[in-house]
C-alpha cells in the first residue's frame, strides 16, 4: 500500500508509520516544518508545505498517488474543505479521518460509550468542528471514491503528548514535580474515569483499520481497553519514574468559585465531573488478535525519553498557577486543622 499522512509523524501516527514500513508499504507525509520526523529519516517520503493549500495537496496527490490518505490534522471545516477538492481532482481509494471521542458530548449517554449510542452536543469549539468535520467528509464521499473511514481516539499518550488538567499537554511539568516530591493536583476527588491510554496502542489500531477494507464506512473508538481514574493515571507517571507521588484533592467547585480565567481555559470541568470511557467492542470484535501491549507506564517512559532527547523539559521547573493554589490549599487545610483540635472538643 501506499499511505499519506497528512501531518506527522505525531503522538498517534507515529506507532502506524513504523507498523506499515515493517509490512512493506510506501508511506509519506505532508508537514509544514522541517525536522520532528522521529528517527524516520530516509525511510519516508516528506513534503514540505501547508496541507492547508489545494496548490499544495494537489501536486503532492498527484505525484505520490497515494492509495490512502489519512488525515491526522484537521481541526477546522475550511482545512476539510480543502482536503474535499484535492481528493475531487486527484481522487484515492481510501480517506481516514482522525476525529475525536469528545465528538460525542459530556455527559456520556452510556459508560461505555458505544460508536452507535446517542450523542449529547459536543463540549467545546475543537469536538464541534472535529464532528462537523465528520459530517463534511461523510456528504462529500457518500457513494464515491475515496471510502471514508472514521476513527476516533482517546485521550492517547506518546512522545509529544501527556494529558494534564489544566493545559492538556503539559506533562514535563507534571513529571518534573514528581521527581522533586512536590504535591501534584488531581481534579475533583480524583475517581472519576478518563479513557487514557497509550498513543502506541491507538496507533496500531488506526494501522489495523487501514488493511482492513471490512471497515469502509465505518467509524472506530480507538481508545483504550480499560478507563483509568485520574488518580490511577497520575500513579503511572510515578511508576514510570520510580516515585512516589503526593496527591492532592481540591474541590472542583472550589477551583470554579476562584474566578481564574485558568481554570476557565482548563479541561478540569470536564475530568472532574464526567466519567470518560469509550467502547472497543467493535474493534475488539472485528479484530479478536488484537492486543493493546503498551501500559500507561509504558508511555510515560516513552513521553519523557522522547522530551528530555528534544529539550522538552526545558522552563518545566516553572511555579504554575495550580501548584500555587495546592501549596495554599495545604497551608489553609493544615492551619484549619490545627485551629479545630485546638477549638473543638
Amino acid at each position: 500500500m501506499k499511505l499519506l499522512f497528512l501531518g506527522g509523524p505525531g503522538n498517534i501516527s507515529e506507532s502506524a508509520i513504523s507498523y506499515f514500513l515493517d509490512n512493506g508499504d510506501t508511506v509519506a507525509v505532508i508537514k509544514r516544518t522541517k525536522g520532528g520526523l522521529m528517527g524516520f529519516e530516509g525511510k519516508i517520503a516528506v513534503y514540505y508545505g501547508d496541507r492547508d493549500r489545494l496548490d499544495v495537496l494537489l501536486p503532492v496527490f498527484s505525484e505520490f498517488q497515494p492509495d490512502i490518505v489519512i488525515d491526522c490534522t484537521c481541526f477546522e471545516i475550511k482545512q476539510a474543505e480543502t482536503v474535499v477538492r484535492a481528493l475531487y481532482t486527484v481522487p484515492c481509494r481510501r480517506l481516514i479521518f482522525i476525529s475525536t471521542a469528545d465528538v460525542y458530548g459530556y455527559p456520556l449517554t452510556n459508560l461505555p460509550m458505544h460508536e452507535d449510542d446517542p450523542w449529547n452536543k459536543p463540549n467545546g469549539k475543537y469536538a464541534e468542528d472535529k464532528k462537523a468535520i465528520e459530517a463534511l467528509y461523510q456528504r462529500a464521499f457518500w457513494n464515491r471514491r475515496p471510502a471514508l473511514t472514521i476513527v476516533r481516539p482517546g485521550y492517547s499518550l506518546g512522545k509529544t503528548f501527556a494529558l494534564t488538567s489544566f493545559e492538556r499537554n503539559r506533562g514535563q511539568h507534571l513529571i518534573t514535580r514528581i521527581r522533586q516530591g512536590k504535591p501534584v493536583y488531581s481534579p475533583g476527588d480524583g475517581t472519576t474515569l478518563i479513557d487514557a491510554g497509550a498513543a502506541f496502542n491507538t496507533g496500531r489500531m488506526l494501522a489495523r483499520i487501514c488493511e482492513n477494507e471490512n471497515t469502509i464506512g465505518q467509524a472506530y473508538n480507538c481508545a483504550n481497553d480499560h478507563a483509568v481514574t485520574y488518580d490511577d493515571y497520575l500513579q503511572a507517571f510515578a511508576s514510570a519514574l520510580g516515585k512516589t507521588v503526593h496527591i492532592v484533592h481540591i474541590p472542583t467547585d472550589f477551583m470554579f468559585s476562584l474566578g481564574r480565567q485558568e481554570v476557565a481555559d482548563s479541561i478540569l470541568g470536564d475530568l472532574a465531573r464526567f466519567n470518560l470511557y469509550f467502547s472497543v467492542d467493535k474493534f475488539r470484535t472485528e479484530f479478536p488478535d488484537f492486543k493493546w501491549t503498551y501500559s500507561l507506564t509504558d508511555a510515560v517512559r516513552d513521553f519523557m525519553e522522547y522530551q528530555e532527547s528534544v529539550g522538552g523539559f526545558e522552563g518545566a521547573e516553572e511555579r504554575m498557577f495550580e501548584d500555587k493554589v495546592v501549596d495554599l490549599w495545604l497551608q489553609s487545610m493544615a492551619g484549619v486543622k490545627a485551629y479545630i483540635s485546638q477549638n473543638i472538643n
